[in-house]
């Protein structure tokens, strides 16, 4: 395989990765939606700050095994909760 071959392998894998990035935050979206429900007949808040301490902590944990970035994890993920408390209200 010539480098070409090689960039276009993994240009082509990355490729997947990103279209599976996006099925799955399309899955976490719907559950939030369902959380949101019953957040609602609970009288609950969008925002649970632990949860969301709790959460943050444990994807941490898994970037530090992973080699993953923690700035980069923090400001992915408060993105993505940032979305979440929206579809919640």
């Amino acid at each position: 395989m010539n480098l070409d071959e090689l960039l276009t392998s993994f240009r082509n894998q990355i490729d997947t990765i990103d279209e599976e990035i996006i099925y799955l935050l399309s899955r976490r979206f719907e559950l939030v939606k369902q959380i949101g429900k019953i957040k609602k007949d609970l009288w609950e808040e969008a925002l649970q700050p632990k949860r969301w301490g709790e959460v943050i902590e444990n994807l941490y944990s898994e970037a530090d095994d992973k080699w993953v970035s923690r700035e980069i994890v923090k400001e992915i993920w408060n993105s993505i909760h940032d979305e979440a408390l929206r579809i919640e209200k």
